[in-house]
């Protein structure tokens, strides 16, 4: 008999992850498909539903954000994807009953019904693919944001096709066969070789599955943009700036130099926040520590859930008569993290059953032995550079306003990143994708 077992290892990447050798030959006994995703219109991004929808998952970004910084080391830079975490967590609470879908549910912060009627339109508002045509008529993938929830299920075990067909039709999830006991290294090789095509070859990663493996659950995410129609690279400013890191060092850089938009910088007691765009929408927001401040005092759950909230940038100054317009000069930078989060999720979010051989319960999906999480492992990667962002992110559960009158002055103000800074990158209709805290740069 397998041993109860359930690990959950969430990863999250931006950059290329070394090599490491796999079998072309692999293969897995496909299932069942997903339903076809269907990108959003722009009025179904507006939908009140959606919008609180929305709301809670940013709630959810902001809090374990802040969660996880909180206990991480301040020596080097820091980044977290909650939205992979969401998903992830929100596809394993349709496999699960009892107290531990309830559980997930709540650190999530969502009702079932909230997340049956409204995943699937998370993920087609964040998987998207940008063309633009050519000159000559031939159209090009500028951008994009790609996702894909697959199961992975041991050829013992019994699922039960319900909650089969929920997966593919409310999850867009894949279902596959392979045999984690009989031949391990094939199973963990189909896998790999699954995400490293779901993520453009940036995953290559063997999570060297166990025997004891009944199923897994994988969500992954690819993103892609770049700063301008034709894919220039970002202008540096003429002159450098001594940038102040965390440790009280300084690093003399040319910034990047972001575009004009429409706006002031947000301020706060703490810290004043902007941000810059991607061509396609995506948003870089910039926090930085007021004096007597450090990013570890603004980089707190209430601060991105306020700042990543606020939609009006106060442009226009009625008084005056000036209407604002402020760039961005920001680092090229970059940011990761690795490590379990499973006693974040335990001691913030309360979840605990999915990590108790006795009381997890995962018979929405199966009646054989139950599964259980041994820990959660996120691990992330992030760059941002002059020819844009790039990067792609796997979640694997394996289970043991209108302008302003002509009299108006255009002001044009520079907002300067040159000290540690917090960040929330969000797609165009501010869902938080990546949040994270640059110390040094």
């Amino acid at each position: 008999m397998k041993k109860k077992q359930f690990f959950a290892i969430l990863y999250a990447a931006f950059l290329a992850l070394p090599a490491c050798s796999c079998s072309l030959f692999a293969k897995s006994k496909i299932l069942s498909t997903p339903a076809k995703a269907e990108q959003l219109d722009w009025k179904e991004h507006y939908e009140n539903d959606f919008v609180t929808f929305k709301n809670k998952t940013n709630a959810f970004s902001a809090k374990f954000a802040a969660s996880t910084y909180a206990q991480s080391p301040k020596t080097q830079n820091f980044t977290v994807s909650p939205v992979s975490i969401f998903m992830a967590l929100g596809m394993a609470s349709a496999c699960a009953d009892g107290e531990t879908k309830a559980e997930i549910l709540s650190a999530l912060g969502v009702s079932a019904q909230d997340l049956a009627e409204n995943y699937a339109k998370l993920y087609n508002s964040l998987h998207v693919e940008f063309k633009d045509t050519n000159a000559l008529g031939k159209e090009k993938v500028t951008g994009t944001l790609q996702l894909s929830n697959s199961i992975w299920l041991d050829n013992s075990l019994t699922a039960k096709n319900d909650t089969l067909s929920t997966l593919a039709n409310d999850y867009y999830c894949y279902a596959h066969e392979v045999d984690f006991d009989g031949n391990n290294k094939n199973a963990n090789d189909a896998i790999k070789n699954f995400i490293k095509k779901q993520t453009n070859g940036l995953i290559k990663r063997d999570f060297t599955l166990s025997e004891e493996t009944i199923f897994t659950l994988i969500n992954t995410l690819y993103l892609k943009d770049i700063w301008n129609m034709y894919g220039d690279e970002l202008k540096q400013t003429s002159k450098t700036y001594a940038f102040a890191n965390s440790d009280g060092s300084t690093t003399n850089k040319r910034l990047l130099q972001g575009k004009y938009i429409t706006g002031r910088a947000y301020e706060a007691e703490s810290y004043s926040a902007y941000y810059t765009t991607t061509y396609h929408g995506y948003k870089i927001k910039f926090m930085l520590p007021n004096n007597g401040y450090s990013v570890a005092d603004i980089f707190t759950e209430e601060n991105l859930k306020t700042f990543n909230a606020v939609a009006d940038f106060d442009a226009e100054d009625e008084i005056h008569l000036k209407r604002y317009h402020t760039r961005c000069f920001f680092p090229e930078y970059k940011a990761s993290f690795n490590g379990d989060v499973k006693e974040i999720l335990e001691q913030d979010f309360g979840i605990s059953a999915l990590f108790d051989e006795e009381t997890c319960d995962f018979t929405a999906l199966t009646d054989n032995d139950p599964a259980y999480c041994d820990g959660v492992i996120h691990q992330t990667a992030l760059e941002v550079n002059k020819r844009g962002i790039e990067g792609s992110a796997i979640t694997v559960i394996p289970g043991a306003g209108a302008p302003g009158p002509d009299e108006y002055e255009n002001v044009y103000v520079d907002f300067i990143v040159d000290r540690a800074f917090g960040f929330i990158l969000t797609d165009p209709y501010n869902t938080v994708i990546f949040s994270g805290v640059v110390e040094n740069i």
